[in-house]
């Protein structure tokens, strides 16, 4: 049996909160559950894909704090995504993982199954695994996870104690070292050791109506004064591959930092070319041609290295990731390359 593979029926359960006492149920489900409205949840209903206490449902019920709802999703489908994955450390708290690119971490609109976490329960048998940080769902590389809701409340607040630093790959558009050759930009500075420090503040505008590229929702902008602080460290590889270390964890922050030094991640579709190949493909699949003007199919940006301390080490640990897609390797093995072999 393949335990990827999608079921044709899905059950998603919930329990009644406390301000939802007295609704109607599809009232309560359409509060809860903004996904359908309460004609659709009333449909649902009618159909028998509603359970209540284990009772099918009828639009009639009202509900009670601590009810169980069952919803039963018929003939159930969601876009295939990579499965696979390496198996990097594994003690009895935490588990490293290599994630593919193309597989979103958690849940999304379209994806509840096959989500990275999901996978990852059922492929090693540990349902409690909890992501302890995320990566995108086009960026590939190292995941750590706690093997406990338990191991991950004890850690969570403290992850930088253990997890010291996490070093990416990223192939871009243009040469950065070509760009710090000359002015640095504003929010940049040259480090003794040949990387370049940047800050460069990021404020994340939410698609409100007048903002700079308010079509394209969720992007983080750079802005001196509305931004919160950010810090990236760089060093150019080769023209088109950087090294990048996080020492903040905003969102987007690699990649919102490469597009303001004017250097965006080949494949990356929402800081390339003012968000247009995000856009468009929010209406229709992107084709070769556009793969072509943004230079990969998939966001070329891979989550290489970490530096893990566990309290019960000695000393420190460097583990690394090597599943990337054929795209991002063959530019890391181009004979500019040879340094990351």
């Amino acid at each position: 049996m393949n335990l990827h593979e999608v079921p044709d029926t899905l059950q998603f359960e919930s329990e009644v909160r406390s301000e939802q006492r007295n609704l109607a149920l599809p009232l309560a489900l359409a509060q809860r559950f903004t996904y359908h409205t309460v004609d659709e949840w009333c449909e649902h209903i009618l159909k028998g894909n509603v359970t209540l206490n284990g009772a099918l449902a009828t639009a009639a019920m009202l509900v009670n704090t601590g009810d169980r709802i069952c919803y039963f999703v018929r003939n159930y489908s969601e876009p295939a995504v990579p499965t696979h994955y390496e198996i990097l450390f594994e003690d009895d708290e935490f588990l490293l993982a290599g994630k593919p690119a193309g597989i979103p971490v958690h849940k999304t609109g379209r994806i509840f199954w096959n989500t990275f976490a999901s996978v990852l329960r059922r492929g090693t048998g540990h349902s409690e695994l909890v992501p302890m940080h995320r990566l995108d769902r086009d960026t590939s590389g190292v995941m750590l996870f706690a093997k406990s809701i338990d191991t991950s409340a004890r850690y969570q607040k403290n992850l930088t104690r253990i997890l010291l630093r996490k070093i990416y790959l990223a192939v871009v558009h243009g040469d950065l070292s070509a760009t710090f050759a000359n002015e640095l930009p504003q929010g940049t500075t040259r480090m003794e050791d040949g990387r370049f420090d940047v800050q460069i503040p990021l404020y994340e505008q939410k698609g409100k109506e007048g903002e700079p590229g308010a079509e394209v929702r969720a992007q983080m902008i750079p802005d001196f004064e509305l931004g919160k602080p950010c810090r990236t460290l760089f060093r150019s590889l080769s023209s088109s591959v950087v090294e990048c270390e996080l020492c903040t964890g905003r969102k987007h922050q690699i990649r919102a930092h490469l597009a303001a030094l004017g250097h965006p991640i080949k494949g990356d579709c929402i800081y390339s070319h003012h968000g247009f190949y995000y856009l468009k493909r929010c209406t229709q699949p992107l084709d070769a041609k556009d793969f072509e003007v943004l230079g990969a199919s998939m966001q070329m940006l891979h989550a290489w290295k970490i530096e893990l301390q566990l309290p019960y080490w000695r000393e420190p640990r460097w583990f690394e990731s090597k599943i990337m897609t054929e795209e991002m390797k063959r530019a890391l093995e181009a004979p500019e390359g040879t340094k990351f072999r």
